[in-house]
């Protein structure tokens, strides 16, 4: 968390903010809701992050659906299921925001979780080989090159507080959760989010499809509609999911904001 933030419990609400409207969800009114259903846990403690930093200044509040999640998180075609059955008890207003985060990794049915999204208007951030490529782009020194998850992940652990990132086992630091994010972590991820999302959008103009191109307009879709995402190598959508919440530093410097 930011300094700002490390005076309250994470999760907790900001100060001064009983005289604003409350929504169904039980939070305070913010100017975008958006409800977002994840594969795995790590993204879901990712999104309560963003939740804490920015969301509390009221420029937006991310509803993660379901309330809970199994321990072993959802296949991505379930993950768009429950997307499907969180949007139906949604708001007209606020459905039009409904996001699902899942990753190529061994999963077999990527094809049909993208035409079960595409049929009902929810928008995917997609990540090939795994999520751990967006943590990983936060510390990368450059645009990296096609990587494999193991790869990734020994890249990952080379940077500060992530030592133990992903092992089950191995000295001070692992534990049987070791995918999920503490604040130490969470914290370095906010501070480099912009680099993140810029080296995003550079692996989207290199896609292999040869037509797909990181929009000028925040959050638009960079892959081109007949891009498969199954031979998409070290991508990730999950930049467009930070600029539609305005947490990239480009929408920071065009409000004038710093993170």
């Amino acid at each position: 968390m930011t300094s700002k933030g490390k005076n309250r419990k994470r999760g907790a609400p900001a100060r001064n903010t009983a005289s604003r409207p409350r929504d169904q969800y039980g939070q305070n009114r913010r100017s975008l809701v958006v409800t977002v259903v994840c594969e795995g846990k790590t993204e879901r403690d990712y999104l309560s992050c963003l939740n804490d930093e920015a969301g509390q200044e009221g420029r937006f509040f991310i509803n993660l659906a379901p309330a809970s999640q199994p321990n072993q998180g959802f296949k991505p075609e379930r993950a768009v299921q429950q997307a499907v059955e969180a949007k139906k008890q949604l708001s007209a207003a606020d459905k039009k925001q409904v996001w699902v985060v899942f990753d190529r990794d061994e999963n077999t049915d990527i094809p049909r979780a993208f035409r079960l999204a595409d049929a009902h208007n929810i928008e995917v951030a997609f990540s090939t080989p795994s999520f751990d490529l967006w943590l990983w782009l936060h510390f990368a020194p450059g645009l990296p090159s096609q990587s494999s998850n193991d790869q990734i992940l020994r890249s990952l652990n080379a940077a500060a507080g992530f030592e133990h990132y992903g092992k089950k086992s191995g000295g001070k630091g692992s534990n049987s959760n070791p995918k999920r994010l503490n604040d130490k972590q969470s914290t370095a991820l906010w501070e480099q989010r912009g680099d993140a999302v810029r080296l995003a959008r550079k692996l989207v103009d290199r896609c292999w499809e040869g037509h797909c191109e990181a929009k000028q307009k925040p959050a638009e879709p960079g892959h081109a509609d007949n891009c498969d995402p199954l031979r998409r190598d070290t991508q990730t959508d999950f930049y467009r999911l930070m600029e539609l919440l305005r947490v990239d530093d480009r929408s920071d410097r065009r409000s004038g904001r710093r993170g």
